[in-house]
């Protein structure tokens, strides 16, 4: 039988990752632990595990795309799993994994975020598709932030039901969130600037604008209640966080006049105030239409 090498990025001691463990225990025969500052208690506790073998990676590791190629390259066996130290695989899943193996070559899987002890089933939070598992020389991981891996070969992709999920015990709390966000806004911000891209204040307004618009009316980020509504506004907040480093790094060499910005976040309010209006209308016309589609058919 194939054998599975499950990788795993690990910084201080993340509460669900004995939860991690356990779930791909019998469907690995290596686990790699990437170390990017564990707890030393918590390294002991893994180096008793004969499983485990500990990379210790000394760069510095904003968010785990940046090492994740090269942790590949470590792994002996022909097939991988990379998984967070706060995802858990279901046993139905794992039988899904393990039959793949030898006619798959990349397996796409819906991932389940549990946001604030809340399942957020809606505002482009699921099913959040991840290719986590795969033969080693079918995918090459790029390194910018939250980019999907190159694939090559043939792939399969999961129905996106509750059983075929890797399980996310993602922001755990507001802290935890914005935490992250200051972390990964920065490192995005110092991208661009690395790379000369000059980010604008009228694109990053437009992203601002989307990214609210269609998590929270286009994809019903209001069906997930008021967690539906503080994730949609911390994610129209973050384009702005990214924008804001970028020119703090850039020693704020915005060229815009008084009047250009005074244009610039005038739009942005007008913007989001007509834009609400009109998803509160078109959401409002069409429950109006399935009530009277209702009555006709009692």
């Amino acid at each position: 039988m194939n054998t599975v090498s499950t990788i795993i990025v690990v910084k201080d001691n993340p509460p669900h990752l004995f939860e991690t463990l356990d779930s791909i225990d019998s469907f690995s025969s290596e686990i790699i632990i990437a170390n990017i500052g564990i707890d030393p208690n918590l390294k002991k506790q893994l180096l008793e595990i004969h499983k485990i073998k500990i990379i210790e990676i000394k760069e510095s590791v904003p968010y785990v795309e940046i090492i994740r190629e090269k942790i590949k390259q470590q792994s002996k066996n022909e097939y991988a799993l990379f998984l967070d130290p706060d995802e858990v695989l279901s046993k139905q899943l794992v039988e899904v994994l393990k039959s793949s193996m030898g006619t798959y070559d990349y397996v796409r899987i819906p991932r389940k975020n549990i946001i604030f002890g809340k399942w957020i089933e809606h505002s482009r939070w699921w099913p959040d598709y991840q290719i986590r598992f795969f033969k080693k020389d079918s995918i090459v991981w790029p390194t910018e932030i939250h980019k999907q891996p190159k694939t090559t070969g043939k792939g399969l992709t999961l129905e996106s039901k509750e059983e075929n999920a890797i399980v996310h015990y993602n922001y755990e709390s507001i802290d935890e969130y914005m935490q992250k966000a200051l972390r990964y806004a920065k490192s995005e911000a110092s991208s661009n600037s690395d790379k000369k891209n000059d980010l604008s204040l009228h694109e990053t307004i437009r992203l601002s604008i989307s990214e609210f618009m269609s998590r929270f009316f286009a994809y019903e980020g209001y069906k997930d209640g008021i967690h539906g509504f503080i994730l949609a506004i911390f994610q129209m907040f973050y384009p702005l966080l990214v924008y804001f480093y970028y020119l703090e790094q850039t020693k704020y060499s915005s060229n815009l006049s008084d009047k250009e910005v005074l244009q610039h976040t005038s739009h942005f309010f007008g913007k989001l105030n007509k834009e609400s209006l009109f998803w509160k209308n078109k959401k409002d016309s069409i429950t109006l239409k399935e009530k009277i589609i209702q009555k006709l058919s009692d």
